[in-house]
């Protein structure tokens, strides 16, 4: 998993148990005023605490949609040194991921550790050595993403023996499902009244990644179910190819979808049918009856 090193790291706000402090403020308070004051008095020396605290709330209430910088700073009326400053270390702490394309911020990984969606994080250990295998067999990237709303969440990634330069997908982004090959996958995977529903929820999101349309998407999930597998033709990156491939329990909707990327030159048609056997051989190995058990509390 991709990680920044704690020492690279900017020691202006806390981390671990000011973390959880933050967490629980944002989980509880989301749908209170961006920028209000704290109850009683300041605690001298705190006012960038106080100010995450107003950021995480403030991306917190739009993160379906994600929010810039700029709309942030005039949310919070904060100036927009102080903003970058604060949306910085907070996404190196993992509390928040900014998509390169979009120019947005949304909540990160970390804050989902803490509570949200904790339950999906047994597929990282579940899915790590079939993962593994792919990566180690096929020498590429390999994504894990999971649906969150009307996005995909990538989980993990493990790099290969030929990582590309140009991969923007990182532990903790997220993107409209149907854009990439591990939310192409995800949304294959529904019944068409679901994907429908999607569309038209991410209609105005998709401008945002290589000028996407809702009709663009549908067509490619008509062509992943078809073909068994989803592709990345490069749309988003000229030299990024990827072959995506939805997962879960037998007779019920995928739960995670599992990517190969490579660069463009690697990715022949003959490549392309040969990473969709890997994937497939590999992952129907997975045991979801742990997956399960975990959910339901059991061990």
């Amino acid at each position: 998993m991709v990680r920044v090193s704690r020492d690279d790291r900017k020691s202006a706000l806390p981390s671990a148990s000011g973390t959880v402090e933050i967490a629980k403020v944002l989980m509880h308070r989301a749908k209170a005023p961006a920028h209000r004051e704290p109850p009683g008095e300041r605690i001298p020396g705190t006012q960038s605490v106080y100010r995450a605290i107003a950021v995480l709330r403030g991306i917190a209430r739009s993160n379906a949609a994600g929010v810039t910088a700029s709309v942030l700073a005039r949310e919070l009326e904060l100036t927009l040194g102080t903003t970058h400053r604060l949306l910085k270390v907070l996404a190196g702490e993992g509390l928040l991921t900014f998509d390169p394309y979009s120019k947005k911020y949304h909540l990160g990984l970390e804050l989902y550790t803490l509570g949200v969606e904790a339950h999906y994080f047994g597929l990282r250990e579940l899915l790590a050595g079939p993962m593994e295998k792919v990566r180690d067999q096929s020498g590429e990237t390999v994504f894990l993403v999971v649906r969150s709303g009307a996005d995909a969440l990538c989980l993990e990634r493990l790099d290969g023996d030929f990582p590309i330069r140009a991969l923007t997908l990182t532990v903790g982004s997220r993107r409209p499902l149907g854009v990439g090959a591990g939310g192409l996958a995800l949304l294959a995977a529904e019944p068409d009244e679901v994907v429908e529903r999607v569309l038209g929820h991410n209609r105005k999101h998709y401008a945002d990644y290589a000028d996407f349309t809702p009709d663009e998407i549908r067509a490619a999930v008509v062509h992943t179910r078809e073909y068994g597998s989803s592709f990345n033709d490069g749309r988003l990156r000229d030299d990024v190819r990827a072959v995506g491939l939805a997962i879960g329990p037998a007779g019920k909707i995928p739960v995670a979808a599992v990517s190969v990327a490579t660069s463009q030159a690697r990715m022949e048609e003959s490549r392309r049918a040969a990473l969709h056997a890997l994937l497939k051989s590999e992952l129907e190995t997975v045991d979801w009856r742990l997956f399960q058990a975990g959910r339901n509390g059991q061990t």
